[in-house]
């Protein structure tokens, strides 16, 4: 089974209605994709539903509810379970590997490693402007399971179709 990941920006654009998250989503699933979300996107998730006051309150709320819905859950990793995938997350950030990073997004890329997903859907910058060779070597350095995690964004998710559909 294939799996692709999705982050908390992704879920927040799906509950706001972004045309492109929905192409990606079907894209997906046409090609055989089991869908996840992370440990810390459901942990973001849950911060913002906690937080009433912020503008994402209700978006991270129905995002978190339509999970389930669509098919969308979070497994269980030892890895994940036990910490050891958010060190070698720090160890990536700590090695430069991906500029701008930040800590989360770090995160739900190791994340997704430790899961063997093959694809990770972000709008995060940062992630999609990785350099792949010195990021997978970092990660097969770091014992994770997959070390080819091929990033991708919505937009170039609905680009790939329009391709496919000439």
């Amino acid at each position: 089974m294939r799996l692709a990941a999705l982050d908390t920006k992704f879920l927040l654009a799906y509950a706001a209605g972004e045309p492109d998250v929905e192409e990606t989503l079907d894209y997906l699933r046409k090609n055989n994709f089991q869908i996840i979300i992370t440990k810390s996107v459901v942990e973001q998730l849950q911060d913002l539903i906690r937080n009433k006051g912020h503008v994402a309150h209700l978006f991270a709320l129905y995002a978190f509810w339509m999970c389930p819905q669509e098919g969308i859950f979070e497994p269980s990793n030892s890895y994940v379970d036990n910490g050891t995938s958010c060190a070698h997350a720090e160890k990536i950030r700590e090695q430069g590997l991906i500029p701008d990073v930040t800590r989360i997004e770090a995160e739900i890329l190791v994340e997704a490693s430790c899961h063997r997903c093959d694809l990770l859907i972000t709008f995060s910058e940062a992630l999609l402007e990785a350099p792949n060779v010195p990021l997978n070597l970092a990660l097969i350095e770091n014992d994770m399971d997959a070390v080819t995690v091929a990033i991708a964004s919505p937009k170039m998710i609905a680009e790939r179709m329009k391709l496919l559909k000439q």
